[in-house]
């Protein structure tokens, strides 16, 4: 049901301090550790297996090289902004020392800045820590740890090229909640892999559930080409992947029987308990903010304010080049594209659709150098959705259970001048309405 805005004193308080935050254009930074002990057999991303005597204390050194480097560079302005969340991810990143994570959040620290409100994340898995471990990373200032478990199956785990046992994954599991808390702690699931039935993941998605923190992402498993799960399907040396309709109904399963344990869908992989849970620095992608990209093929958004223009970053794949780079010029970026205005206003509506928070007309403005959002959408479609319950189409108002599925910080963003945003049946259906619903031509 649809009520008016009806935020209270100390609320509108909370929410003014926040749109002089937004007008500071925060920014989040990401870290890419390159190293895996093992390569999973789905995986495509840009990660190395660990050498047997890795150059831990020379890449933390190239990183915070080129750290330094761009947050004390006046184009980008970042001493002047406020920094929104820390992630680093992988590769797995736990099988970093603790002192070289601490070096790293030194640095960042001493030029813009770090306190308790700063989400700080960091994935690992369940095979590369043990307790020590853990609590040197949360020492060092980690505190939200995301474990890469994806199933508690063995035999899916062979599968899948992981390294762990279930047996495992439930020791880590318990060791992560009892260091970081529980709604600080969240973790990974794969579901439609390889001769799965609903059954089989109903049964252990609620075992997982049961047992986890305040936070889950469940993704369905796609074969990207060329990775060795796509070749060996290919080949039939595994068992038959679910077709489309039972990973449908899978997705339509994790999503009622999270609801049963007190999770909200918030996002199409992602569930929370609380707002507190929800993870901040993947609002950071999906809203348009900027993000710098440190680390070996790390990628980044950021606005260069001596050009008034937005720049992606993409860095040195290889970690040996890439610390040479950073060695050589203080940075180690690969190449870098613009960014215009339109395409940034595209890149919003996608990832802001696959949310439920959406997109507000307010900040799609303010990223966009003052383009209307509805100039983008196509008229007949958007009220098509709309009458069909797949869309929300506000202005000036929000729902009493928002709260549940975006952060407190950004909910002001909808007071003025609302927005759009998917109901639960339309992010199930979201890859079916977005290129309906986006007009793919429009001038700059």
């Amino acid at each position: 049901m649809l009520r008016p805005n009806l935020f209270n004193l100390a609320k509108r308080t909370y929410v003014i301090q926040q749109k002089r935050t937004f007008s500071n254009k925060q920014f989040s930074i990401y870290i890419h550790w390159p190293y895996c002990e093992s390569k999973c057999t789905y995986c495509n991303f840009n990660k190395y297996v660990n050498p047997k005597d890795p150059p831990h204390d020379r890449l933390v050194k190239a990183m915070t090289t080129e750290l330094e480097y761009f947050l004390t560079n006046t184009r980008y302005q970042f001493k002047n902004r406020q920094l929104h969340s820390i992630y680093f991810g992988g590769g797995t990143p736990s099988l970093a020392k603790p002192s070289g994570i601490a070096s790293i959040l030194k640095t960042i620290g001493e030029h813009v800045g770090l306190n308790d409100k700063i989400e700080i994340s960091m994935e690992a898995n369940p095979t590369s820590i043990e307790l020590s471990k853990l609590k040197g990373f949360r020492e060092a200032g980690i505190n939200r740890l995301s474990l890469g478990i994806q199933s508690f199956n063995n035999e899916d785990l062979k599968i899948l090229g992981r390294d762990h046992t279930g047996d495992e994954a439930l020791r880590a599991l318990s060791m992560a909640k009892d260091i970081f808390h529980k709604e600080r702690v969240t973790f990974d699931l794969i579901y439609a892999r390889p001769g799965q039935t609903i059954n089989d993941w109903r049964k252990e998605l609620k075992d997982a559930l049961s047992i986890a923190g305040d936070h889950m992402s469940m993704y369905q498993l796609t074969l990207e080409r060329s990775t060795p799960l796509h070749k060996q399907s290919l080949k039939g040396l595994i068992p038959t992947m679910p077709d489309g309709d039972i990973s449908a109904d899978m997705y339509e399963e994790t999503i009622s029987i999270a609801k049963e344990f007190g999770y909200q869908h918030y996002e199409v992989s992602s569930y929370a308990k609380t707002q507190n849970a929800i993870s901040r620095h993947n609002f950071s992608y999906w809203q348009g903010m900027d993000y710098l990209g440190i680390g070996p093929g790390a990628h980044g958004r950021l606005t260069d304010f001596t050009e008034n223009k937005r720049v992606r970053t993409f860095g040195e794949f290889h970690p040996n080049k890439y610390m040479a780079l950073c060695e050589a010029e203080g940075e180690g970026i690969r190449k870098m594209t613009p960014l215009s205005f339109h395409d940034m206003a595209e890149e919003l509506i996608v990832f802001g659709m696959r949310t439920r928070m959406g997109i507000p007309r307010s900040r799609f403005s303010i990223m966009t150098n003052g383009k209307i959002l509805d100039d983008f959408l196509d008229k007949e479609a958007l009220e098509m959705f709309t009458n069909l319950g797949f869309i929300i189409n506000e202005n000036k108002v929000t729902d009493e259970q928002m709260s549940s599925y975006v952060p407190q910080e950004l909910q002001y963003e909808w007071i003025e001048q609302g927005g759009i945003r998917p109901t639960e049946a339309g992010l199930e259906r979201i890859d079916y309405i977005l290129p309906r619903l986006l007009k793919l031509s429009n001038d700059e």
